[in-house]
């Protein structure tokens, strides 16, 4: 897992399925569960600027421990 905290936007989010996408500020975009989400309380939307850590998965990298930084634009 890296230690590093990354900064990303919201690109897609399914909330009937529970996963989304996430447009990195650098790299490939990343994959995420609702359940990687630091907050459950707090609703997120395509557009909300988020902070995360990655965890490299046999599947690719996921984003893990999910914070809102920022409301949609």
């Amino acid at each position: 897992m890296s230690t590093e905290r990354e900064i990303g936007i919201i690109r897609e989010y399914f909330t009937l399925k529970g996963f989304g996408f996430i447009r990195r500020e650098r790299g490939k975009d990343v994959f995420f569960f609702y359940t990687d989400l630091k907050c459950k309380d707090e609703n997120i939307d395509i557009g909300d600027r988020v902070s995360f850590n990655v965890t490299k998965t046999p599947k690719g990298p996921r984003a893990t421990l999910i914070k809102k930084e920022g409301s949609a634009i």
